[in-house]
């Protein structure tokens, strides 16, 4: 039954990850890489540079490379540690908040278009299954961070 049970809740997590993937984001601007960093900025708050290379499972000197392109474009900027002078953290720039925030409209604009050639009750059936996915899946996000924060 668990096997069961956690592949269709992974096949469900596999399609939605494909539909958005290959069909709502916008990948012309940004690279996946790349939005998933200023993700995780935006959401963790300015992060050492060596954390995010860790959290997002690169190599340090990829993620400079990353950062450095970021900063080039004003997503992000590089605040002194207050915790150690001689470290820095990345921090999100308005910019960058801005960039995510167009990339979600657009996203959203991408599924109305979609959900436009579905039924009626069939988009209904789905925002209710949102309803209750929804506080699932954030709480398997918090999980899986704090599995990061203790080093699982």
């Amino acid at each position: 039954m668990q096997q069961t049970l956690t592949g269709e809740i992974g096949a469900c997590l596999d399609q939605a990850m494909e539909l958005t993937a290959r069909y709502l984001s916008d990948r012309a601007d940004l690279s996946a890489s790349a939005a998933y960093v200023l993700h995780r900025v935006l959401s963790d708050g300015p992060t050492r540079l060596t954390t995010l290379a860790a959290k997002e499972g690169v190599g340090q000197p990829s993620m400079t490379q990353l950062i450095q392109r970021l900063e080039r474009q004003d997503l992000v900027t590089r605040l002194a540690d207050p915790e150690d002078g001689r470290a820095a953290l990345v921090a999100i720039t308005d910019a960058g908040r801005a960039l995510l925030a167009q990339r979600t409209e657009l996203r959203r604009e991408r599924l109305d278009l979609l959900l436009a050639d579905v039924p009626a009750e069939d988009r209904h059936a789905l925002w209710l299954a949102c309803q209750v996915a929804t506080p699932i899946l954030q709480r398997l996000a918090s999980i899986a961070a704090d599995g990061d924060r203790h080093g699982k």
